[in-house]
Protein backbone atom coordinates (compact mmCIF):
# COMPACT_ATOMS: atom_id res chain seq x y z
CA UNK A 1 0.00 0.00 0.00
CA UNK A 2 2.99 2.65 0.97
CA UNK A 3 6.32 3.23 -0.40
CA UNK A 4 7.74 2.28 2.79
CA UNK A 5 6.16 -1.21 2.90
CA UNK A 6 7.17 -1.77 -1.00
CA UNK A 7 10.56 -1.15 0.31
CA UNK A 8 10.70 -3.85 3.01
CA UNK A 9 8.93 -6.14 0.05
CA UNK A 10 11.86 -5.90 -1.90
CA UNK A 11 14.10 -8.08 0.07
CA UNK A 12 11.39 -10.77 -0.58
CA UNK A 13 11.54 -10.52 -4.01
CA UNK A 14 15.64 -10.55 -4.01
CA UNK A 15 14.95 -13.32 -1.55
CA UNK A 16 12.95 -15.71 -4.37
CA UNK A 17 15.43 -14.79 -6.93
CA UNK A 18 18.20 -15.61 -5.23
CA UNK A 19 16.93 -19.67 -4.41
CA UNK A 20 15.05 -19.40 -7.70
CA UNK A 21 16.87 -17.79 -10.25
CA UNK A 22 14.31 -18.83 -13.16
CA UNK A 23 11.31 -17.38 -11.50
CA UNK A 24 8.61 -15.16 -12.96
CA UNK A 25 8.04 -12.35 -10.21
CA UNK A 26 4.84 -10.16 -10.67
CA UNK A 27 3.54 -7.49 -8.60
CA UNK A 28 0.22 -6.27 -8.14
CA UNK A 29 0.52 -2.79 -6.78
CA UNK A 30 -1.46 0.78 -6.47
CA UNK A 31 -0.49 3.28 -8.47
CA UNK A 32 0.47 4.87 -4.60
CA UNK A 33 3.65 2.58 -4.99
CA UNK A 34 4.22 1.81 -8.45
CA UNK A 35 6.95 4.12 -8.72
CA UNK A 36 8.78 2.03 -6.28
CA UNK A 37 7.75 -1.29 -7.51
CA UNK A 38 9.65 -0.23 -10.71
CA UNK A 39 12.88 -0.06 -9.02
CA UNK A 40 12.75 -3.55 -7.27
CA UNK A 41 15.41 -5.22 -9.66
CA UNK A 42 13.87 -8.81 -9.05
CA UNK A 43 10.28 -7.83 -10.28
CA UNK A 44 9.93 -9.39 -13.58
CA UNK A 45 6.21 -7.55 -14.09
CA UNK A 46 3.53 -5.60 -12.43
CA UNK A 47 0.26 -5.23 -12.49
CA UNK A 48 -1.61 -1.48 -11.44
CA UNK A 49 -5.08 -2.37 -9.71
CA UNK A 50 -6.63 0.87 -10.26
CA UNK A 51 -8.38 1.74 -6.61
CA UNK A 52 -10.75 4.19 -8.62
CA UNK A 53 -11.65 1.33 -11.36
CA UNK A 54 -12.41 -1.88 -9.30
CA UNK A 55 -14.48 -3.68 -11.91
CA UNK A 56 -12.36 -2.96 -14.35
CA UNK A 57 -9.18 -3.71 -11.93
CA UNK A 58 -10.72 -7.24 -10.68
CA UNK A 59 -11.93 -7.92 -14.76
CA UNK A 60 -7.86 -7.31 -15.56
CA UNK A 61 -6.52 -9.73 -12.93
CA UNK A 62 -8.63 -13.01 -14.39
CA UNK A 63 -6.26 -12.29 -17.58
CA UNK A 64 -3.16 -12.42 -15.49
CA UNK A 65 -2.86 -16.16 -16.05
CA UNK A 66 -1.96 -19.21 -13.93
CA UNK A 67 0.18 -18.72 -11.34
CA UNK A 68 2.40 -21.51 -9.21
CA UNK A 69 2.18 -19.60 -5.69
CA UNK A 70 0.60 -16.24 -4.65
CA UNK A 71 1.64 -14.63 -1.71
CA UNK A 72 0.16 -11.62 -0.11
CA UNK A 73 2.00 -9.21 2.12
CA UNK A 74 -0.94 -7.00 3.00
CA UNK A 75 -1.16 -7.39 6.60
CA UNK A 76 -4.86 -6.64 6.81
CA UNK A 77 -6.64 -4.56 4.47
CA UNK A 78 -9.92 -6.93 2.41
CA UNK A 79 -9.34 -5.79 -0.91
CA UNK A 80 -5.91 -7.73 -0.79
CA UNK A 81 -7.79 -11.16 0.11
CA UNK A 82 -10.36 -10.26 -2.54
CA UNK A 83 -7.50 -9.81 -5.14
CA UNK A 84 -6.21 -13.24 -3.99
CA UNK A 85 -9.08 -14.70 -4.48
CA UNK A 86 -9.45 -13.64 -7.82
CA UNK A 87 -6.07 -14.61 -8.89
CA UNK A 88 -5.79 -18.25 -10.18
CA UNK A 89 -2.79 -19.84 -8.57
CA UNK A 90 -1.79 -23.51 -7.56
CA UNK A 91 -1.21 -22.28 -3.76
CA UNK A 92 -2.20 -19.07 -1.91
CA UNK A 93 -0.49 -17.61 1.38
CA UNK A 94 -1.54 -14.61 3.15
CA UNK A 95 -2.31 -13.59 6.66
CA UNK A 96 -4.45 -13.41 9.44
CA UNK A 97 -5.72 -10.00 11.34
CA UNK A 98 -7.98 -10.45 14.53
CA UNK A 99 -11.22 -9.42 13.35
CA UNK A 100 -10.81 -9.14 9.58
CA UNK A 101 -11.69 -12.42 8.85
CA UNK A 102 -9.93 -12.57 4.96
CA UNK A 103 -7.62 -15.46 5.96
CA UNK A 104 -10.14 -18.23 4.87
CA UNK A 105 -9.31 -17.16 0.62
CA UNK A 106 -5.50 -18.47 1.32
CA UNK A 107 -4.24 -21.87 1.39
CA UNK A 108 -2.32 -20.92 3.87
CA UNK A 109 -2.31 -18.47 6.43
CA UNK A 110 -0.07 -16.83 9.01
CA UNK A 111 -0.66 -14.80 12.08
CA UNK A 112 0.52 -10.99 11.00
CA UNK A 113 2.40 -9.89 14.40
CA UNK A 114 2.62 -6.56 16.06
CA UNK A 115 5.55 -8.25 18.34
CA UNK A 116 8.19 -8.37 14.76
CA UNK A 117 9.45 -6.17 12.41
CA UNK A 118 7.76 -5.75 9.24
CA UNK A 119 10.47 -7.88 7.37
CA UNK A 120 9.88 -10.78 9.86
CA UNK A 121 6.40 -11.13 9.16
CA UNK A 122 7.15 -11.46 5.28
CA UNK A 123 9.95 -13.42 6.22
CA UNK A 124 6.75 -15.44 7.70
CA UNK A 125 4.73 -15.94 4.61
CA UNK A 126 8.17 -17.05 2.62
CA UNK A 127 8.49 -19.97 5.24
CA UNK A 128 4.58 -21.15 4.80
CA UNK A 129 4.71 -20.98 0.90
CA UNK A 130 8.13 -23.28 1.67
CA UNK A 131 10.96 -21.00 0.88
CA UNK A 132 13.10 -20.41 3.57
CA UNK A 133 14.53 -17.11 3.63
CA UNK A 134 18.10 -16.19 4.03
CA UNK A 135 18.19 -12.95 5.64
CA UNK A 136 18.56 -10.54 3.06
CA UNK A 137 17.91 -7.05 3.64
CA UNK A 138 16.02 -3.96 1.14
CA UNK A 139 18.97 -2.75 -0.77
CA UNK A 140 18.65 -0.33 -3.65
CA UNK A 141 21.90 0.59 -5.80
CA UNK A 142 22.82 4.13 -7.14
CA UNK A 143 22.82 3.90 -10.84
CA UNK A 144 23.21 7.69 -11.78
CA UNK A 145 25.93 10.13 -10.48
CA UNK A 146 24.77 13.46 -12.20
CA UNK A 147 21.55 14.17 -9.89
CA UNK A 148 23.11 16.24 -7.77
CA UNK A 149 27.13 17.66 -7.39
CA UNK A 150 29.60 16.34 -5.18
CA UNK A 151 29.57 19.15 -2.37
CA UNK A 152 28.76 17.86 0.91
CA UNK A 153 25.24 17.84 2.07
CA UNK A 154 22.66 16.11 4.23
CA UNK A 155 19.15 15.25 2.98
CA UNK A 156 16.67 16.20 6.03
CA UNK A 157 13.04 14.75 5.79
CA UNK A 158 10.58 16.30 7.34
CA UNK A 159 6.98 14.74 6.10
CA UNK A 160 5.41 11.42 7.48
CA UNK A 161 2.93 11.34 5.03
CA UNK A 162 -0.11 8.91 5.28
CA UNK A 163 -2.55 8.87 8.12
CA UNK A 164 -1.21 9.15 11.72
CA UNK A 165 1.77 11.86 10.74
CA UNK A 166 1.02 14.06 13.58
CA UNK A 167 2.02 11.51 15.34
CA UNK A 168 5.07 11.55 13.78
CA UNK A 169 6.49 15.19 12.61
CA UNK A 170 8.58 16.81 14.74
CA UNK A 171 8.40 20.56 14.73
CA UNK A 172 10.17 22.72 11.84
CA UNK A 173 11.74 24.97 14.76
CA UNK A 174 13.67 21.83 15.73
CA UNK A 175 14.66 21.06 12.22
CA UNK A 176 15.86 24.51 11.77
CA UNK A 177 17.98 24.43 14.97
CA UNK A 178 19.21 21.31 13.92
CA UNK A 179 20.39 22.49 9.56
CA UNK A 180 22.10 25.27 11.83
CA UNK A 181 23.80 23.10 14.08
CA UNK A 182 24.97 20.51 10.90
CA UNK A 183 26.18 23.12 9.33
CA UNK A 184 28.60 24.66 11.86
CA UNK A 185 30.01 21.67 12.93
CA UNK A 186 29.87 19.33 9.61
CA UNK A 187 29.89 22.39 6.80
CA UNK A 188 27.34 20.80 4.72
CA UNK A 189 24.81 22.32 2.68
CA UNK A 190 20.87 21.38 3.67
CA UNK A 191 18.47 19.66 1.46
CA UNK A 192 15.07 19.34 2.44
CA UNK A 193 12.94 16.10 0.88
CA UNK A 194 9.54 15.94 0.33
CA UNK A 195 6.97 14.72 -1.79
CA UNK A 196 5.01 17.74 -4.06
CA UNK A 197 2.39 18.41 -1.40
CA UNK A 198 5.16 19.44 0.76
CA UNK A 199 7.31 21.83 -1.44
CA UNK A 200 5.53 24.65 0.04
CA UNK A 201 6.56 23.76 3.27
CA UNK A 202 9.98 22.65 2.74
CA UNK A 203 10.34 25.91 1.36
CA UNK A 204 9.42 28.06 4.49
CA UNK A 205 11.86 25.84 6.02
CA UNK A 206 14.61 26.70 3.54
CA UNK A 207 13.99 30.57 3.68
CA UNK A 208 14.55 29.93 7.76
CA UNK A 209 17.78 28.09 7.40
CA UNK A 210 18.98 30.91 4.96
CA UNK A 211 18.03 33.84 6.80
CA UNK A 212 20.50 32.36 9.40
CA UNK A 213 23.53 31.76 7.03
CA UNK A 214 23.17 28.67 6.45
CA UNK A 215 22.87 27.01 2.92
CA UNK A 216 19.92 24.98 1.77
CA UNK A 217 18.12 24.02 -0.81
CA UNK A 218 14.24 22.75 -0.99
CA UNK A 219 14.06 20.03 -3.31
CA UNK A 220 10.79 18.55 -2.48
CA UNK A 221 8.96 17.07 -4.94
CA UNK A 222 11.73 18.05 -7.71
CA UNK A 223 12.91 14.21 -8.04
CA UNK A 224 11.91 11.03 -8.81
CA UNK A 225 12.33 8.34 -6.38
CA UNK A 226 15.11 6.61 -8.73
CA UNK A 227 16.61 10.01 -8.48
CA UNK A 228 16.66 10.02 -5.19
CA UNK A 229 18.27 6.80 -4.40
CA UNK A 230 21.19 8.44 -5.96
CA UNK A 231 20.70 11.41 -3.71
CA UNK A 232 20.45 9.59 -0.75
CA UNK A 233 23.03 7.59 -1.86
CA UNK A 234 25.71 10.50 -1.63
CA UNK A 235 24.42 12.40 1.17
CA UNK A 236 26.94 12.54 4.07
CA UNK A 237 23.77 12.33 6.40
CA UNK A 238 20.09 11.54 5.98
CA UNK A 239 17.77 12.23 9.41
CA UNK A 240 14.01 11.71 8.41
CA UNK A 241 10.99 10.91 10.30
CA UNK A 242 9.45 7.70 9.96
CA UNK A 243 8.48 7.37 6.39
CA UNK A 244 9.16 5.84 3.11
CA UNK A 245 11.96 7.75 2.64
CA UNK A 246 13.81 6.58 6.13
CA UNK A 247 13.88 3.07 4.50
CA UNK A 248 15.00 4.07 1.30
CA UNK A 249 17.99 5.95 2.96
CA UNK A 250 18.36 2.71 4.81
CA UNK A 251 18.48 0.89 2.05
CA UNK A 252 20.92 2.31 -0.05
CA UNK A 253 23.13 1.97 3.13
CA UNK A 254 23.22 6.03 3.63
CA UNK A 255 24.57 7.27 6.91
CA UNK A 256 20.78 7.60 8.71
CA UNK A 257 19.36 8.82 12.00
CA UNK A 258 15.75 8.46 12.46
CA UNK A 259 13.33 9.91 14.42
CA UNK A 260 10.67 7.44 16.23
CA UNK A 261 7.74 8.70 18.03
CA UNK A 262 4.60 7.25 18.02
CA UNK A 263 5.71 3.56 15.89
CA UNK A 264 8.16 1.76 17.38
CA UNK A 265 11.84 0.71 15.67
CA UNK A 266 11.39 -2.50 16.71
CA UNK A 267 8.32 -2.63 14.33
CA UNK A 268 9.10 -0.60 11.82
CA UNK A 269 12.93 0.75 12.18
CA UNK A 270 15.42 0.99 9.59
CA UNK A 271 17.33 -1.69 8.40
CA UNK A 272 20.88 -2.08 8.12
CA UNK A 273 23.86 -1.26 10.61
CA UNK A 274 24.22 2.34 9.10
CA UNK A 275 21.37 3.80 11.24
CA UNK A 276 20.65 4.63 14.20
CA UNK A 277 17.22 5.52 15.69
CA UNK A 278 16.55 8.16 18.29
CA UNK A 279 13.41 8.94 19.83
CA UNK A 280 12.86 10.03 23.60
CA UNK A 281 11.13 7.10 25.78
CA UNK A 282 7.77 8.10 26.45
CA UNK A 283 6.20 5.21 28.79
CA UNK A 284 2.97 6.11 26.16
CA UNK A 285 5.68 4.84 23.24
CA UNK A 286 4.51 3.19 20.68
CA UNK A 287 0.95 3.51 19.80
CA UNK A 288 1.11 3.23 16.75
CA UNK A 289 1.45 -0.19 14.85
CA UNK A 290 -0.68 -0.73 11.44
CA UNK A 291 -0.25 3.10 11.24
CA UNK A 292 -4.04 4.33 12.01
CA UNK A 293 -4.29 2.62 15.43
CA UNK A 294 -3.66 6.08 17.75
CA UNK A 295 -6.15 8.27 19.39
CA UNK A 296 -3.27 10.88 20.34
CA UNK A 297 -4.06 14.62 20.30
CA UNK A 298 -0.56 15.34 21.99
CA UNK A 299 2.58 13.69 20.31
CA UNK A 300 4.89 14.34 23.18
CA UNK A 301 7.38 11.54 21.86
CA UNK A 302 8.33 13.83 18.82
CA UNK A 303 7.85 16.87 20.93
CA UNK A 304 10.32 15.99 23.44
CA UNK A 305 13.21 14.45 20.89
CA UNK A 306 15.70 17.58 21.29
CA UNK A 307 18.10 18.46 19.12
CA UNK A 308 21.01 17.57 21.44
CA UNK A 309 19.67 14.46 20.98
CA UNK A 310 20.16 14.47 17.19
CA UNK A 311 23.02 15.66 17.44
CA UNK A 312 24.52 12.58 19.86
CA UNK A 313 23.10 10.50 17.31
CA UNK A 314 24.80 11.68 14.41
CA UNK A 315 27.99 12.11 16.19
CA UNK A 316 28.17 8.95 17.18
CA UNK A 317 27.18 7.63 13.40
CA UNK A 318 29.74 10.21 11.94
CA UNK A 319 32.71 10.42 13.88
CA UNK A 320 31.93 6.84 16.24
Amino acid sequence: AAIGDTIVLSAMADEIKRQYPQSHITVICSNNNLSMVKLIRSVDNVFIFEMKKPLQSFSALKRLGYFDLLLDFGPWPRINAVISWIVHADYKVGFKRAHMHRHYTYDQWIEHLDSVHEIDNYRNILRAAGIQPIGLLPYFESKSNDALEDEPYVVCHQYPGGSMETQRKWSETCWVELGKRLYQVYHVRILLSGANIDAGAAEHTAQLLRKVGVPAENIAGKYSLSDMVTILAKARLVVSVNTGIMHLAAAVRAPLVALHGATSELRWGPLGDTSVVVKSGEPCQPCISLGFESNCDNSICMQNITVDMVMERVERLLVG
